[in-house]
């Protein structure tokens, strides 16, 4: 994607161009330069997002329809970090 793209073009990460992926995919630690990510808990997401669906073909209404699982910064080199 961005990286490969990136290096065609001539460009350094990071000094020339920072990257930030998103989901904290395996390669992206092995990359070089190692890829800046951010993680989020999939399975967590997957099961309130399955409990939603049942709420809702059940007809109730859904108490919560906003829910914020969080996430961390995994900082890497194509950051800086």
């Amino acid at each position: 994607g961005v990286f490969i793209e990136a290096l065609s073009r001539g460009l350094r990460v990071p000094e020339d161009l920072a990257i930030c992926g998103f989901g904290n995919a395996d390669f992206s630690a092995h990359m070089v330069p190692s890829i800046t990510t951010v993680h989020v808990d999939g399975p967590e997401i997957g099961r309130l997002a399955a409990r939603l669906i049942v709420q809702r073909c059940k007809g109730e209404a859904v108490a919560q329809p906003v829910i914020d699982v969080g996430f961390r910064m995994i900082e890497r080199q194509t950051t800086g970090g």
